[in-house]
């Protein structure tokens, strides 16, 4: 192998472009019909659908230019699907703010839809929330005593995401209702 002949190739592939007129819009073409395949098989934030675009290894300047048009003809709307994922987390899952928003940066939304999307949920309604999946856990619970019983419940509403203060009101709540 002659290193004069491999360093003279490379150099002659680098001064090439990487993408000819014609096969950039053939690319656009392809990456925006891979675009409709990913919104049709389920919501997803433009985040992902950037990065599922680039691990093709498609060009990033065509994938950015692409997902702003879907942005602004509203084929992606981070903004309703942030909302609507945090609706769901947060009345089916009995998720936490805080868990909430720590899933949706992992789907990739940006941060000003994470925000917006957060301030649908209210503070009274998260510890109404805690003390409804408290009290249904204390009563499906069994412990030997009262205070082993509480720590459970707090340790379940801890990983749920729940701050400390909303866990133990919502422990309190659920032990003096099935005191009663």
């Amino acid at each position: 192998m002659d290193l004069q002949k491999l360093l003279a190739s490379a150099e002659e592939a680098a001064t090439k472009p990487k993408y000819v007129l014609q096969s950039v819009d053939a690319l656009e073409e392809e990456i925006r019909s891979a675009l409709l395949k990913m919104i049709e098989r389920g919501g997803k934030s433009s985040g992902q659908l950037r990065k599922q675009l680039v691990e093709k290894e498609y060009p990033a300047e065509l994938i950015d230019s692409l997902l702003t048009r879907f942005t602004e003809v509203g084929l992606v709307d981070d903004f309703a699907l942030a909302k609507e994922h945090a609706r769901v987390l947060f009345e089916r899952k009995g998720k936490s703010k805080t868990l909430i928003g720590m899933e949706l940066r992992e789907k990739g939304f940006p941060q000003d839809a994470i925000k917006d999307a957060l301030t649908e949920i209210e503070s009274d309604d998260e510890l109404e929330l805690a003390k409804e999946i408290a009290l249904a856990k204390m009563a499906k619970t069994s412990a030997t005593d009262k205070s082993s019983l509480e720590r459970k419940v707090a340790g379940f509403l801890a990983r749920k995401g729940y701050p400390s203060s909303v866990v133990w009101s919502a422990v309190r709540y659920a032990s003096e209702q099935l005191s009663r």
